[in-house]
């Protein structure tokens, strides 16, 4: 069943509960083969890259891809402001600018969805907070940004592989 909008009505209370517990487990998974096995330490881009896929988009397998280019695309405009200004001064902090507001430009007009989108506006509006900024590592967050997003699109390829399909879908 579903409300008015189309979208599926919402999990059962134990439905809603065996969710938990996967994300849960799934997160717990991640933080554990971060730090033993690939040395992350941005798990904060990880979650935020998971938390979008799985919001926003649903954790819809079509959106994946969009999702973890925008992220990417999210860190190098963030990135990209910081080390211009750095470099240039006064004239790096305006192209710098300039480039954000091209890509903002081309958000809005939807001409390159596939990267400059939703999940591209949200991680430069996140990474490109000062405090963040300035302690941003752009090689360790793409790593933590790219190898979640293999991580958690993994899982749920595998649920959606093994779980029933409704009738009707």
């Amino acid at each position: 069943m579903s409300d008015e909008t189309g979208k599926p009505a919402p999990p059962t209370p134990i439905g809603g509960l065996v969710i938990t517990l996967v994300v849960i487990i799934a997160i717990a998974g991640w933080i554990f083969l971060g730090l033993k096995l690939l040395g992350i330490t941005s798990f904060f881009a990880s979650f935020l890259f998971f938390w979008y896929w799985a919001a926003v988009e649903e954790a819809d397998l079509k959106q994946w891809l969009q999702s973890v280019l925008g992220a990417l695309v999210g860190l190098a405009l963030a990135w990209q402001s910081h080390w211009l200004a750095a470099q240039f001064g006064t004239q790096g902090l305006i192209a710098s600018l300039i480039v954000i507001v091209v890509a903002v430009y081309l958000q809005i007009m939807n001409w390159v969805p596939i990267a400059i989108n939703r999940s591209a506006m949200l991680f430069l509006t996140v990474l490109a907070a000062p405090l963040i900024l300035e302690k941003l590592e752009p090689v360790e967050t793409m790593k933590a940004i790219g190898l979640s997003a293999l991580y958690f699109g993994a899982i749920v390829k595998l649920l959606a592989m093994i779980s029933p399909t409704k009738q009707g879908e």
